[in-house]
């Protein structure tokens, strides 16, 4: 079963924030389980990193996984709003703030701790495909235009 990360810091009556270790326990499914809202709202986005060999890992592989996940979790404060990772199937989980470039920069900093670490579906910072497309309309125009004549005047006419 995917284990989830205990929550990360708490407070104490007298307001101070104390960590907590992470324990590792058996997880409700993960649609149960990720938050697509905040208490006030606000939506999440979330993404998806695939690491490999973690499912085969040693204990202090594991051990160093999330306490990597954790460290760069707590390095955005409540900004990241949840994390699981996932053992078995060699996921990670994370939900962040829907804001602008933070999911990328999360994505970032995970990947400088755990080098080997995959963002699974290319989203995050992705350009349009429009230029690429522009790019490659752009070299078949140049091709055709060096073809000889008589090939083109047989192609039907069509604007671009």
């Amino acid at each position: 079963k995917p284990a989830s990360l205990s929550p990360m810091v708490s407070q104490t009556n007298s307001g101070q924030v104390v960590s907590q270790e992470s324990r590792l326990r058996p997880a409700e499914p993960l649609w149960q389980l990720a938050p697509t809202r905040r208490a006030d709202g606000r939506s999440l986005a979330d993404f998806m990193m695939l690491i490999p060999g973690l499912a085969g890992a040693e204990s202090a592989g594991r051990r160093h996984v999330s306490e990597s996940v954790r460290s760069v979790c707590e390095g955005f404060g409540d900004a990241v709003a949840f994390a699981e990772i996932n053992y078995r199937l060699n996921l990670l989980w994370v939900s962040v703030e829907a804001e602008p470039g933070l999911s990328g920069r999360v994505a970032s900093a995970i990947r400088e701790r755990l080098p080997d670490a995959l963002l699974v579906g290319g989203q995050l910072g992705a350009m349009p495909a429009f230029p690429a497309t522009r790019r490659r309309l752009r070299v078949w125009v140049e091709r055709l235009r060096s073809m000889p004549r008589p090939i083109l005047a047989r192609l039907p006419r069509r604007t671009l």
